[in-house]
């Protein structure tokens, strides 16, 4: 197999925690050939580790034709820019979550990466997770009936002090946008398209590094959503509570099941006891690049990420078809985004937009 030359734009903490194990397996399918980062010496440092070439400007990154794709882990606000400039010289891309910051710069950007004819995917992760994979399969082969009501609480403290961008709306595009959409993603994976959504959204100004109210994104929200397919899914997600509290989970037709770590417990009406799956960390030679202690803490996250860059590149050579294609991409936007116009009108938003 010979393997396809990726050049990476943006080498912080997503890339070197969760990016960079792939191209460290023997059995990956691209070699890094370029590091880009605006921070010089991290660029150059990351492209040591990977015999590669550093640039602090992305743009001649890509200008090198022996650059087959790329994979971009820069903070969402320049996405939209660095996706036109890559569709103009025929890289492919794959972009960290969210893909963009507005339902208006999604569809741009599958626009112009469809016209060039190259392939936009986002590195969602939680599809590859072993829990929500189990889930997947216990819906698809009916074994839990249909959807009644699906949770997802996410109520905790998150300091702008490490990522003081992800707290500015203009940067972020909201909470909502840059961290929930892992799970409005999975909802419209696990249980079809939404039809309409409820949500309410506030900003706690709590002082110290965050930013003033009017540029700051809301620290707290709830939406409720009505799926296509049937059934209703509620989300309570807070930047601002003191104390924490989380749990995710549905009922169904024929029982319920909640997710746990890397898994998932779930009972049907005749099952006589809850059944429980759990992945365990394999003994084998996967991930080996990392730690024992960080392996066995962080396998399924960094095994999770690795398959969705996997599957991309397996896409780009024509032997997958892409499930995390920019309109996949754009589709969790336009939820956040239709839950923030909820907010603002008092109303119920049918979808799409």
């Amino acid at each position: 197999m010979e393997r396809l030359r990726v050049g990476i734009i943006g080498c912080g903490g997503i890339f070197r925690n969760l990016h960079s194990p792939y191209y460290q397996e023997p059995t990956r399918r691209a070699d890094i050939v370029a590091i880009a980062d605006i921070n010089e010496s991290s660029a150059n440092e990351q492209a040591d580790k990977f015999n590669a070439d550093a640039y602090t400007d992305y743009r001649e990154l890509l200008d090198r034709d022996d650059i087959d794709a790329v994979d971009v882990c820069v903070h969402p606000r320049p996405h939209l820019e660095i996706t036109q400039a890559a569709a103009q010289v025929g890289k492919h891309i794959l972009m960290e979550k969210p893909m963009c910051c507005s339902v208006k710069e999604g569809r741009e950007m599958v626009s112009v990466t469809d016209e060039a004819g190259i392939i936009l995917m986002v590195a969602y992760m939680m599809r590859f997770d072993p829990g929500y994979m189990k889930l997947k399969s216990l819906l698809d082969d009916g074994t839990l009936g249909t959807l009644q009501m699906t949770y997802s609480n996410q109520v905790g403290w998150f300091s702008p002090e490490k990522h003081p961008w992800l707290f500015v709306k203009e940067e972020s595009g909201g909470m909502l946008v840059e961290q929930a959409i892992h799970n409005l993603d999975i909802w419209l994976w696990l249980f079809g398209p939404a039809v309409s959504v409820y949500g309410y959204t506030s900003h706690v100004p709590l002082g110290g590094t965050y930013p003033a109210a009017d540029k700051a994104v809301e620290n707290n929200a709830v939406l409720t959503v009505n799926f296509k397919n049937g059934g209703v899914g509620m989300m309570i997600k807070s930047w601002a509570a003191e104390m924490t509290n989380s749990g995710n989970g549905l009922v169904t037709s024929n029982g319920s099941a909640s997710l746990i770590r890397h898994g998932l417990r779930w009972k049907t009406h005749n099952m006589p006891k809850a059944e429980e799956y759990t992945e365990p960390v394999p003994n084998d030679n996967t991930y080996r690049n990392m730690s024992e202690e960080q392996r066995n803490q962080r396998y399924w996250g960094v095994a999770a990420k690795g398959a969705s860059i996997d599957h991309w590149l397996k896409c780009i050579v024509g032997e997958e078809k892409p499930t995390t294609h920019g309109q996949i991409g754009t589709d969790g936007i336009e939820l956040a985004e239709a839950t923030y116009l909820s907010s603002q009108t008092g109303k119920l938003i049918t979808l799409p937009l």
